[in-house]
């Protein structure tokens, strides 16, 4: 049972957030595997899909972490191994030195996503023939054609759409998109526009993803879709360190490394504080030992292992700079001081609370 000192808490920070006047979707809070709180702006409720933009490559770090965990994949593996059909005659070394492990921990060879370089609508291919900028391994530089690398990779080695292998392997087990079950798939993609042609696009920049292509990539960098109550399954599972009830569905050592700090993002140009503090595998650590999923437009996961608590916020908010630090600091303000530190974090979620505020939809 929560603390009278977090009930006061966590209605200042649904006051705080109010208040800002952001134009979120959505905010939900979990405590000790319980939904404390669940609301949603007029125009949104419960069923409702979101695009989550960037949290979407948190998502891709599981679907890498099950293929490592299944023995198809190693972390040290080439990534040019994978890909020798997209390969140009001459590979520059810096290429052909990338690992699975440079794309996840964002030290690649682009300080630029490669696919916005060029006109090209084969995303992965642009990774290969882009020039580098770096040698991998050596500097943080946020590049989402890695993300969509590593969709291609898991979509290779699997043979099924990324969200497909997901669902099966990784979301399902935790009641992933119970919510819409019999209405519509519980997680949606956009593509990479491979073999469309120019007319296909229709004036559209060839690296903008579309809704559908059955020759492309599914972003897993930007572009999938799910309900707020399934961001909220996917935080308690990664609070839980990949376990779900009795089962371990990503490896602890992999979700460990994940969403643990890989490597430094001190850099003036993060307006966010919490970009500041470091990087896992397609998860930022923030300040208070925590990490997140983080998505422009006010898309956050924010997990807190030691106190057993998540932070889910969906919106709009694309019209303010200080969207994600706003909300992060109500947190770390209001919230905080009322979290204790549990002995684990609990590995199943109730999402049936009775007294989470701001339950109704809108």
């Amino acid at each position: 049972m929560a603390s009278p000192s977090f009930d006061a808490a966590l209605a200042r920070l649904l006051d705080r957030v109010e208040t800002e006047q952001l134009n979120l979707h959505a905010l939900l809070v979990l405590h000790r595997g319980e939904l404390r709180a669940e609301r949603y702006w007029p125009g949104h409720g419960r069923t409702d899909a979101h695009r989550l933009y960037s949290v979407a490559k948190s998502f891709t770090a599981l679907a890498v972490g099950a293929l490592c965990d299944d023995g198809l994949l190693r972390l040290e593996d080439r990534i040019v191994d994978h890909f020798p059909e997209k390969l140009p005659a001459q590979v520059h070394p810096w290429i052909a030195a990338m690992t699975v492990r440079d794309l996840l921990t964002m030290r690649t060879a682009h300080r630029t996503t490669s696919f916005t370089q060029v006109q090209d609508t084969d995303w992965v291919r642009t990774f290969f023939t882009v020039a580098p900028t770096q040698q991998p391994g050596t500097a943080f530089s946020y590049d989402t054609s890695a993300s969509v690398v590593l969709s291609a990779l898991v979509e290779k080695l699997t043979g099924r759409w990324l969200e497909e292998h997901l669902l099966e392997r990784v979301l399902g087990p935790i009641g992933f998109g119970d919510e819409v079950r019999g209405v519509r798939p519980a997680l949606n993609a956009w593509r990479s526009p491979l073999g469309m042609s120019l007319q296909d696009l229709d004036g559209h920049p060839s690296w903008e993803p579309v809704p559908t292509n059955p020759r492309g990539v599914t972003h897993g960098g930007s572009a999938m879709f799910c309900t707020a109550r399934d961001l909220a399954r996917f935080a308690q599972l990664c609070l839980a360190g990949g376990r779900h009830q009795d089962r371990q569905i990503i490896s602890a050592e992999y979700m460990a490394a994940a969403t643990g700090w890989q490597t430094p993002t001190a850099d003036d140009n993060f307006r966010c504080l919490d970009n500041r503090q470091g990087y896992g595998f397609q998860f930022w650590r923030t300040r208070h030992d925590g990490f997140l999923a983080w998505g422009i437009g006010g898309q956050i996961v924010l997990c807190l292992p030691r106190c057993d608590f998540a932070l889910v916020t969906l919106g709009s908010t694309f019209d303010r700079s200080d969207d994600h630090q706003i909300i992060l600091d109500a947190v770390w303000e209001e919230m905080l001081p009322a979290l204790q530190p549990v002995a684990a974090p609990q590995t199943t979620l109730r999402l049936d609370h009775p007294d989470a505020p701001g339950r109704a939809t809108s």
